[in-house]
């Protein structure tokens, strides 16, 4: 369930009491909720309010669940999105469309208002300033969510390929390519000659030209990645989704960006070094703002970190609250669908199947074999 939606008319993000303290100027009580005041504005927020991924409007509000014996809350007032026809007003690819707004989060909406770790707080501070400066506002926020949204939707495949093909392709990636020897019978006389070894450097000779595509579209992700590689190809599989390769200079543009300002800005950004982001993701917040200072910097690098000086610069924000506000991680799930994407692209140009250890115990089979029948011919 979309637990917060952007309203035009206020140019930010809101969830369901705020946008009725807002429209009816009465604060939402126990006895009197949110849902309850803003009864009367159905109209008008129809009209208003946008879905926080896809932009479309047509917001209806759904009253909160609430335990007849108690009282409390089971579930939250939110938003639901309905077209003229009394159907899902959600664009089809929208993270919110269809079941998927029964969801009580979207992984990919960040708040930036959250003080639970030194580095959150510190990007509240650095949102704070930002809109205190007039770098960037919610309007902005918004404006960038529907440009991300809009670069994805504009491609599309059809997850097809084999669903063994994530864990070839993950095996590829641990299998060690740089050990290079090359197989002859002879070898085997060894009194300890390792045949598994032996095998695994005859399965890099023999394919050799998929460990090309795996430097290049598959490292380096985590084993996480890869896990979540296989639960998307699953969930998708037969059905069209977005391209995120296209998103791919805009990441390394936002990554590149999180490597300096963690290295030059003085903040401490935890414990993993900021060249580690290339292999092991930059922390979300930094990723999310750093996108949103390129976004409004046209993707200039230079702009951009001229902005961040500026925001390093300014004095402390006279508002805190500015800092409530939900902003975007455009990368969510990118590495796990370059993933999937890539390891179907492996995939297509594996002829002996997809099964790893299969394909070892075969070459180790064929290499005794070798070495037999040229035992057979030794005087």
């Amino acid at each position: 369930m979309p637990a917060t939606a952007f309203s035009v008319r206020f140019e930010r993000e809101l969830d369901v009491d705020q946008l009725a303290i807002l429209m009816t100027g009465t604060q939402p009580t126990q006895d009197r909720d949110g849902a309850e005041l803003l009864s009367m504005f159905g109209d008008a927020i129809r009209a208003d309010v946008q879905c926080s991924s896809c932009g479309k409007f047509g917001a209806h509000i759904v009253q909160p669940a609430k335990s007849r014996a108690s009282k409390a809350v089971l579930r939250q007032a939110h938003f639901r999105f309905v077209d003229p026809n009394g159907g899902d007003a959600h664009h089809p690819f929208c993270e919110f469309h269809g079941n998927n707004e029964t969801r009580s989060t979207q992984d990919s909406l960040l708040n930036f208002g959250s003080e639970k770790s030194a580095e959150t707080r510190a990007i509240r501070l650095l949102v704070c300033k930002g809109i205190e400066q007039g770098i960037f506002d919610q309007r902005r926020i918004r404006d960038m969510r529907q440009w991300f949204f809009d670069l994805k939707s504009a491609t599309r495949f059809t997850v097809s390929m084999p669903l063994e093909a994530i864990s070839w392709a993950h095996a590829l990636q641990h299998h060690p390519h740089h050990q290079r020897w090359q197989f002859h019978p002879s070898q085997a006389a060894m009194p300890a000659f390792d045949w598994k070894a032996a095998a695994k450097k005859q399965f890099t000779e023999e394919h050799f030209h998929l460990f090309e595509l795996v430097k290049g579209g598959l490292l380096p992700f985590e084993d996480a990645t890869w896990r979540q590689a296989s639960e998307l190809a699953q969930k998708y599989h037969g059905r069209e989704v977005f391209d995120v390769t296209k998103l791919q200079p805009y990441y390394e543009a936002a990554i590149s960006l999180c490597i300096f300002v963690a290295a030059n800005s003085g903040i401490d950004f935890g414990k993993r070094q900021p060249e580690i982001y290339r292999w092991k993701g930059a922390p979300t917040a930094l990723l999310a703002l750093c996108a949103l200072v390129l976004f409004v910097s046209d993707w200039d690098m230079n702009v951009a970190i001229a902005a961040f000086a500026k925001l390093l610069s300014a004095p402390e924000p006279s508002d805190g609250a500015l800092g409530n506000v939900i902003g975007l991680n455009p990368f969510h799930e990118y590495g796990a669908w370059r993933l999937v994407i890539a390891s179907g692209e492996v995939a297509a140009k594996s002829p002996n199947g997809l099964d790893y250890n299969a394909r070892l115990a075969a070459i180790e089979a064929a290499l005794r074999e070798q070495h037999r029948q040229w035992k057979e011919h030794q005087p």
